[in-house]
């Protein structure tokens, strides 16, 4: 679990959680997470854990969202959203969000940053858990797995070739590179 990281000697304050969740409507479920986040003060932003490579493709979207806000260079005003584009690896907001949560049964990935580093974020996550209904998994279950292969490989226009080139082993470092690439691309 990615609590505490340092990048460039910044402390974030960051907690993944993954499971199972029925969202009956999105809208409500969104205004919900951000509700809590309101009550807290931090960011939540909830991903289809289908499309997601790993940990570390959370934690590097998050890392480049914040960058970004920081320097002046976010697509949007929204960190959450930032956040988003990034873990998709596009500019278009439209297109992001095919990465983000569904109606009916979803697996979810969903990521609690406290730009403070004043909350517990245990509080924060048991409280998603609890408003959402949210069936947690083991944050492990995120890595890429072969049943993932296809829909990643599909959403983030990965070709055989590459796979050829690197081997299927690294299509967890071609995903995180659409991350990085959405810097060059702005």
């Amino acid at each position: 679990m990615f609590n505490q990281g340092q990048e460039e000697g910044r402390v974030l304050n960051c907690k993944i959680i993954a499971g199972e969740v029925r969202i009956a409507n999105v809208a409500d479920f969104l205004s919900l997470l951000k509700s809590i986040a309101h009550k807290y003060a931090v960011t939540i932003q909830a991903m289809n854990a289908e499309l997601i490579a790993g940990e570390e493709h959370i934690t590097a979207a998050v890392m480049k969202a914040l960058r970004a806000m920081e320097e002046g260079r976010n697509i949007t005003s929204d960190l959450s959203l930032e956040i988003l584009l990034y873990a998709a690896g596009k500019r278009q907001i439209e297109r992001a969000f095919a990465i983000g949560v569904s109606e009916g049964d979803n697996k979810v990935a969903i990521v609690i940053v406290d730009t403070t580093a004043g909350n517990d974020l245990a509080v924060v996550a048991d409280e998603v858990k609890r408003k959402t209904g949210l069936e947690e998994a083991p944050v492990h279950e995120l890595d890429y797995n072969n049943a993932k292969k296809e829909k990643l490989k599909r959403f983030f226009n990965i070709t055989e070739a590459e796979i050829n080139a690197v081997g299927e082993k690294k299509l967890k470092m071609l995903v995180l590179e659409r991350v990085a690439l959405l810097d060059v691309l702005k």
